[in-house]
């Protein structure tokens, strides 16, 4: 237990100074007496709840925590007793408060007093506490607390043991409160009380001006007093560690041993099959740093169940109680009581086992990329032949203008032949002629797909521009199908066909186009808005143009519309899967995406292998090879999965044990975790659960 305090100067602290000096140096010797085991009296119990009214911070003492296990007289004298001497100076003054320390019952004695400091020279107990009383600057008092047990067995039962554990550290003290070495002044004395031996050290320095001190300098001097007197404990505990590091180790390999050879007999939870396929999907779908801290909570949700149920593995367990048996033990060397430890997935000393899942899920083999993003956008490539069956035939050949347009059975005949593969050079300059005829007439169709096919970018322009002048010459008069050259429009100048590149012009013919219900414009819409090309990305604007051309039975539109559900913003799996499943019987994409989608799982749809295996196969025999790769990547990803489970529990393993071997390795030094239980036993140092503050530090404005 260390407090620490300061006495004020000003008129009124110098009287109270000086009684404080006296006082700790003074007191009689205590008589020690058989214990008084009788209840506590009534005026004790009353003195002791005004006592802790006026001194709250008293609930910290080692003497209040055996009054509330044990409310004996006994208890509650030796409770009264500490709150009086701790606040001694506030009750007396500076002066008599050094009498104190010096003369109290319990105090040794060294000639007339108790009073000690790093001088061999004798101590003058008047001149101190008239020194101290008269001091202009802030005295900060400390007192460090024993129980009688561990001062018994530790050695600090005499002012020699306590004098020569200050003189140690008086340079931590003067860092921790700074003041510089060559102007501190201390002294203290050695208080054998029968419960909680203690000091009480007084510090100053010679220059008024200098000195403060802070919670994280009241650390320090927690620090350097517990790791001192509490030496011997930890290196001997750590010893008892080592004696049993080999047959931890053993035990470790054995277990290890026979984990890899559950799982080479296919002993694996098909639930961290399941989970560690869902985190590889999910992790591939994420960019940017794939870290604990870092990632979206569904996917850290994944991590915490793959922890949990490795964590469930029961030779981790075995592990992990082994651990557990060392942490007790710690535990109860500084405390004498049992702790209990929370279980393994919820520990926080291996949070870092959360990192190590993601890296080497991450380093399996990668699922397969989507198909690219410019694939199957462009329905003009596939859909021009079939316009004639989607407007109602009108025919503008004798309209007055150099232009038509007009789906003739030549035109027909010649735009399949072009489009059809394993083409012969006479077959192609055929249809190519027969085409040239059509543009020749001023078939604006004819025109267009001329710029098409020609093999030289200047002959190209020269047929995109005319066919866009056509296009823009016949708009308005092609009446009831005006929208789909509207829509032919905005794709020019969208792509820069026969005309500069103007996506603002473009998305003005196209959203006349959509409003007029042609479903091609709404689903080029929809697709700009879903991908941001051109324009800023809207889901909102995305779903309502990609819905509608949808509704018309537009296919690409149905496609579009499925992949807008599984974003984020829009995300509805059910909605999606039924959108690919209406198209998926002539849409190798589709039936990817279904495979996918039942392959892993998502949120809505539980993994099923078989569906996905079939919505595969079907992708694959329609020729797409990313269905072909997901086949094969899925052939191998159970072996993949078994070999990053034995690896995760492997390495699990080491985790738990090289914590025990980093605490084997620290017999030299006190490490982190054992000062907390230090701090934790020592609740007179004010320690609080967090242990973030050391020291009572208490602030007298009354002084």
């Amino acid at each position: 237990m260390v407090s620490s305090r300061y006495l004020k100067s000003g008129k009124r602290g110098k009287t109270k100074r000086r009684n404080f000096t006296k006082y700790i140096a003074t007191r009689e010797s205590v008589e020690k007496r058989p214990q008084n085991t009788g209840k506590t009296t009534a005026n004790q119990k009353q003195l002791i709840a005004e006592l802790i009214k006026e001194f709250p911070m008293a609930k910290q003492y080692l003497e209040y925590t055996d009054y509330t296990k044990n409310p004996s007289s006994e208890n509650a004298s030796e409770l009264i007793s500490t709150i009086i001497e701790r606040h001694a100076d506030i009750i007396g003054n500076r002066r008599n408060f050094v009498g104190y320390m010096a003369n109290r019952p319990g105090a040794e004695r060294r000639g007339e007093h108790g009073l000690f400091n790093g001088s061999d020279e004798p101590i003058d107990l008047n001149a101190v506490a008239n020194e101290v009383a008269e001091h202009p600057g802030y005295v900060w008092t400390h007192v460090v607390s024993l129980r009688r047990e561990d001062a018994v067995r530790l050695g600090y039962t005499n002012s020699d043991m306590w004098r020569e554990l200050v003189k140690r550290h008086i340079d931590d003290i003067s860092k921790a409160q700074n003041i510089p070495l060559a102007n501190m002044k201390w002294y203290a004395a050695f208080h054998d009380t029968t419960h909680h031996p203690h000091i009480h050290l007084i510090v100053y320095s010679s220059d008024p001006r200098q000195g403060y001190l802070t919670k994280e300098g009241m650390a320090a001097i927690r620090s350097a007093f517990a790791n001192d007197i509490f030496h011997e404990d930890m290196k001997s505990i750590y010893q008892e560690q080592t004696l049993t590091r080999d047959e931890l180790k053993a035990l470790s390999e054995d277990q290890m041993s026979e984990i890899l050879s559950q799982i080479g007999s296919g002993v694996v939870d098909e639930r961290l099959v399941t989970k560690v396929r869902e985190l590889n999907a999910q992790l591939q779908s994420i960019g940017g740093k794939k870290m604990y801290g870092y990632l979206p909570k569904e996917i850290k949700q994944t991590v915490d169940d793959i922890f949990f149920l490795l964590s469930q593995n029961e030779d981790i367990q075995k592990l992990y109680d082994k651990w557990c048996e060392f942490e007790k033990a710690k535990y109860k060397m500084y405390t004498q009581k049992d702790k209990e430890l929370p279980r393994l997935a919820e520990n926080k000393e291996f949070r870092s086992v959360k990192n190590m899942i993601i890296r080497k899920v991450v380093n399996m083999i990668e699922i397969p990329d989507s198909e690219p993003e410019d694939i199957h956008d462009d329905i003009e490539e596939d859909t021009d032949v079939s316009f004639a069956d989607d407007y109602e035939y009108v025919d503008t050949e004798e309209s007055g203008s150099n232009y038509y347009f007009k789906w003739s059975d030549g035109y027909k005949s010649a735009s399949r032949i072009l489009k059809s593969q394993n083409l012969t050079d006479d077959e192609k300059a055929e249809a190519l002629a027969v085409m040239k005829s059509e543009a020749d007439k001023g078939n604006v169709l004819a025109i267009y797909d001329m710029g098409r096919y020609s093999v030289d970018d200047e002959t190209a322009k020269r047929y995109f521009a005319t066919a866009l002048a056509g296009f823009i010459d016949i708009a308005p008069k092609a009446k009831k199908i005006s929208s789909y050259f509207q829509y032919r429009i905005g794709k020019m100048y969208l792509y820069g066909c026969g005309t500069e590149k103007a996506s603002d012009i473009a998305f003005k013919w196209l959203e006349k186009s959509a409003v007029a219900d042609n479903k091609y414009a709404q689903y080029m819409l929809g697709k700009m808005y879903f991908n941001g090309e051109y324009i800023p990305a809207d889901y909102d604007k995305a779903e309502k143009y990609l819905s509608a051309a949808a509704s018309a039975n537009n296919r690409h539109a149905i496609y579009q519309l499925a992949k807008l559900y599984l974003t984020q913003e829009k995300y509805d799996v059910i909605k999606a899967v039924k959108l690919f499943e209406s198209i998926a019987d002539d849409n190798s994409w589709a039936s990817y995406w279904l495979g996918k989608i039942y392959l892993f799982g998502k949120d809505g749809i539980a993994s099923d292998r078989e569906k996905a295996l079939e919505w595969l196969t079907k992708s694959a025999s329609d020729g797409n090879e990313y269905a072909e790769k997901l086949i094969n990547y899925d052939n191998g990803h159970n072996y993949m999965i078994s070999n990053t489970i034995v690896s995760l529990l492997v390495d699990f393993g080491r985790i738990i044990e090289e914590d025990n071997a980093r605490s084997r390795r620290r017999i030299s030094r006190t490490d982190k975790k054992l000062r907390h239980l230090i701090q934790q036993k020592k609740q007179e140092l004010g320690i609080k659960e967090d242990g973030s503050q050391q020291y009572e530090y208490n602030i007298d404005n009354s002084m």
